[in-house]
């Protein structure tokens, strides 16, 4: 009777247990992002396991093995699911200290619980658990169990199977694993949580002790060995160094790419990606760096982010990405600056240009770098430079090299207004964070009053590199290219999708990268030392927001585009710190790294583009018989038949000065204008009435804040009448100071409400304006 009970519970019984179903799944494996030559980059989570590629039996050490039948159960190759003198034992302990001192569970009951749904701990799930395990026992050998069973052991900080703990704690593949690391790892399943090694590794040393004296009591070590082992100092990665590059760009990678991203987990597969885990190192070393040197140098706090792209331009992949300086290691380390959108100051102009050059300007066009108000629905809008000075006439080269604001205001105006610029940028480049009317801008769109993000402004210039073609960016080497979408907008909110295409003129592209690499045109505003400049040809252009909030440089070979940002996550202004300083350093060196071993290149000169000389001062070309002074004179590309006209006989005088138009009336009276050797101001026609003196800065109605984002807090606003030019004006205010700073007029604000006098010296005429003053 005892034989035939025996028979039905170890023979019969079982089979009515089915086993678990995820014993026939395969094994939690993550998803691995490997790069373009299939290093592995980082592994996300399965659901809350950060698992690797399972192991076959034949790949666990047999040193792991038997650390883990010392620590679980070392009778496991003995019994047959169920270790009856385990129970044995198991009870006896627990009668004699009145509490459960040790279990009685064996490997293949484990393997059973680790692959079945959570269920209550009670005696009735341990009654099913041996069942089953013997039903287990009666399928599997017992190196399947086993394999089965170190796959999916969970070994503490979400690591899952042994492999993954290998690579997750030391760095290792298994077959690497010493003795005294594959005690501690066999140690770690019984609690991981409170022997987690990066906490506890004194309590994970104290396991691991135990593990090596029992494999030496049960014949598995020798005493050499074990001594050996005693000794070896765990040699544990840091809690964040395992396989976790390019945070910023992998999670870019599972939100713009989530058919992809479901494929590889659906068929437990790695993602190749485009990134090049050399260069991604080698970029963040040099962020790193370069905060590093520029916080000292700015005296600034150890506060500074930066976000850098690189992109292969042949085929838009994307080789290198940091959103930060570090992911881990930095205040707000997790934002990614590569994404988020941020003031893009001057880096939109080379756009505005590149839109005039298609409507028939040439690089040689002047532009007139004047005071000029523009009236607009929220008040008096009045573009300044930088340095708050204005140069007269500028050619198109000079004025974009040297990011002048006023010439590119002007030049926008001209050509359609901020709606063409935005229609370019969100329906040309799809640029994804641009409000939807160009009208939330104006005309100051063109000097980065937008916000962008960095990878869109850097495919922007990658365009620009492949000579007015867009195609998007990518993140994966296998599979179809993808476009940057924007969970907040509709599919459609960024133009016509994903086809690639020629959305600029290839001749007025090749003038943009002539103008932008160009170190001599740009040479007044950056020095000829600058690191824009460098042992090669690069096409660069630099930007600063508002109170030097963001430092921007951007820029490209034929080969490589690289973007760089520089600033803080919470807005607050840098010490200022422009594009030159702060962004560019960065660039700098990437860009060298990327041409380290590389023979630089640069573009063929198109077959129709034409070099002629021109007037600096009007863009014309000298008539024959007018030898002008090299100082007055240029060589410069046109494109397409393009050639400017020739200057007649009237546009110069006697002594061969340049005519300038009336509208360089105003900048001409100034004590700083540096041409009245070079050119005259034409004179009025008689048979034509003066226009009409008045004051246009500022205008009547004009409402003046005090803006401590701006320079000098805003407090000085710019003086300025219209009249013919001959006018000798004198300023004045009764409730507020007027200051002359080489030659120009400026009123010194304060709040209140506010009346200004311009009094022509002449003819004793006077105007007046009115004019609020708020602080913000």
């Amino acid at each position: 009777m005892g034989g035939a009970g025996y028979l039905v519970a170890m023979h019969l019984a079982p089979r009515f247990f089915p086993l678990p179903e995820e014993l026939e799944k395969r094994p939690p494996t993550g998803l691995l992002f490997v790069d373009r030559e299939g290093r592995p980059v980082r592994r996300f989570l399965d659901g809350e396991l950060r698992a690797d590629e399972p192991a076959a039996f034949a790949e666990f050490p047999e040193k792991l093995v038997l650390a883990t039948l010392a620590a679980e159960d070392s009778r496991f190759f003995s019994h047959r699911g169920v270790d009856f003198p385990g129970i044995a034992r198991a009870v006896r302990d627990a009668a004699l200290r009145r509490k459960i001192v040790s279990g009685a569970s064996t490997i293949t009951q484990q393997t059973v619980k680790l692959h079945s749904p959570a269920r209550r701990r009670d005696f009735r799930t341990k009654l099913i658990e041996a069942f089953t395990a013997r039903h287990l026992e009666m399928t599997l050998d017992k190196e399947a169990i086993l394999a089965a069973y170190l796959n999916r052991l969970p070994y503490g900080n979400q690591f899952t199977g042994a492999r993954a703990a290998a690579r997750g704690y030391f760095g290792k593949p298994l077959a690497d694993l010493s003795l005294a690391e594959a005690a501690l790892l066999a140690g770690l399943p019984n609690k991981p949580t409170r022997l987690n090694p990066w906490r506890n590794l004194d309590g994970a040393r104290w396991r691991q002790l135990w593990i090596l004296g029992r494999m030496k009591e049960l014949g598995y070590i020798d005493e050499t060995q074990f001594a050996a082992a005693l000794v070896e100092e765990p040699k544990l990665l840091p809690g964040h160094a395992r396989t976790f590059h390019a945070p910023h760009f992998t999670e870019l990678v599972l939100a713009q790419e989530p058919e992809a991203v479901a494929a590889a987990q659906r068929i437990g597969t790695t993602l190749r990606t485009t990134l090049d885990l050399n260069l991604q190192q080698a970029v963040e070393g040099i962020v790193a760096t370069e905060l590093a040197r520029l916080a000292h140098q700015a005296g600034e706090g150890n506060d500074l982010q930066a976000a850098a792209v690189v992109i292969e331009n042949a085929g838009g992949e994307i080789l290198a990405l940091s959103g930060s300086r570090s992911f881990f290691g930095s205040a707000a380390g997790q934002v990614n600056g590569a994404w988020r959108p941020r003031s893009a100051g001057s880096t939109l102009k080379p756009f505005t240009y590149l839109l005039a050059l298609q409507r028939g300007t040439t690089a040689a066009t002047v532009l007139a770098d004047t005071p000029i108000e523009y009236i607009t629905p929220t008040g008096a809008y009045q573009p300044v430079n930088f340095d708050r000075r204005f140069q007269g006439p500028v050619s198109v080269r000079h004025a974009l090299a040297n990011s002048l604001n006023v010439p590119a205001v002007k030049l926008l105006d001209e050509i359609g207004g901020p709606t063409r610029l935005h229609d370019c940028l969100a329906k040309d480049l799809r640029f994804t964070s641009l409000a939807p009317a160009a009208t939330e801008y104006g005309l100051g769109l063109t000097l980065g009053n937008a916000e962008v993000r960095l990878l869109e402004l850097a495919n922007g210039y990658a365009t620009l590199a492949r000579l007015g073609q867009w195609r998007p960016v990518r993140f994966l080497r296998d599979g179809e290219k993808s476009e940057i979408r924007n969970p907040k907008s509709e599919p459609d909110r960024v133009g016509s999708a994903t086809k690639e295409g020629q959305v600029f003129e290839a001749e007025a592209a090749w003038l943009i990268a002539d103008i932008l690499s160009d170190e001599r045109a740009r040479a007044l505003s950056f020095g000829l030392n600058s690191p824009l400049n460098l042992p090669f040809r690069v096409a660069a252009k630099t930007g600063t927001s508002t109170d030097f909030r963001d430092s921007w440089t951007v820029g490209y070979t034929p080969d490589y585009t690289v973007g760089v940002w520089v600033g803080r996550f919470d807005n607050r202004p840098l010490k200022r710190v422009s594009g030159a300083m702060g962004a560019a350093p960065i660039f700098h060196q990437v860009m060298v790294r990327l041409h380290r071993g590389r023979e630089p290149r640069w573009y063929e000169r198109p077959a129709n583009a034409v070099e002629a000389v021109v007037d600096r001062l009007s863009g014309k070309r000298p008539p024959e018989g007018l030898a002008l002074p090299e100082s007055r004179t240029r060589k410069e590309w046109f494109v397409r038949g393009r050639l400017p006209e020739t200057a007649k006989a009237n546009d110069y005088d006697a002594a061969g000065r340049t005519r300038l138009p009336l509208d360089y009336a105003n900048w001409w009276r100034a004590e700083s204008n540096p041409l009245k050797n070079d050119a005259f101001l034409e004179a009025v026609a008689e048979t034509v009435a003066p226009p009409p003196f008045r004051i246009v800065s500022p205008l009547e109605g004009t409402v003046a804040f005090i803006d401590p984002d701006l320079p000098a807090s805003g407090s000085r606003f710019p003086l300025r009448i219209a009249g013919s030019g001959g006018e000798e004006i004198e300023w004045s205010s009764e409730s507020l100071a007027v200051e002359v700073i080489d030659g120009e007029s400026w009123l010194v604000l304060k709040p209140g409400e506010h009346e200004v006098t311009a009094m022509d010296r002449k003819s004793g005429r006077a105007v007046k304006s009115r004019l609020k003053v708020e602080a913000l």
